[in-house]
Formats: C-alpha cells, structure tokens, sequence
C-alpha cells in the first residue's frame, strides 16, 4: 500500500508543477500562492463537514462469519 501511495504522489508532483508554472505565466505569483493556499485548506474544510467529525466511538467490526477465511494455496 505503501508504494502505491508513494508511487501516485511522485507521480502527481510533475503535473502540479506544469499547472503551477502555466499559472503563474498567466497570473501573477501571488495569485497562484494564494490559490494554492485555498488549494491545501480543502481537506480540512472536508474533514470538518464529513461524518468523521460526529464519531465518538469505534465502529464495531463485521462480523467474522461474514468474512471467509483465505484460502492458502489456492490461486
């Protein structure tokens, strides 16, 4: 899970540096800050308006008869 994570942040960064760049030709630099300062509030503005906010508890696990157990040496 690790490299698929790491493998799509690298992979993101190019773009968001060409969208910077072209941005930034056409604005000036400190719109192009201030949007991406709008840019990175986003996620908090989303934590803060999701479900995840109202939880007080853990939610209980499925229950393990509904979950097959792996099959090893099967492909």
């Amino acid at each position: 899970m690790q490299a698929a994570s790491t493998t799509v942040t690298a992979g993101s960064r190019p773009l968001a540096a060409a969208t910077a760049g072209a941005l930034a030709v056409l604005l000036d630099v400190r719109a192009v800050l201030a949007v991406g300062a709008l840019i990175q509030t986003l996620p908090v503005v989303l934590l803060l308006t999701s479900v995840i906010r109202t939880l007080r508890d853990m939610p209980a696990p499925p229950d393990t008869a509904a979950v097959p157990p792996a099959r090893e040496g099967e492909p």
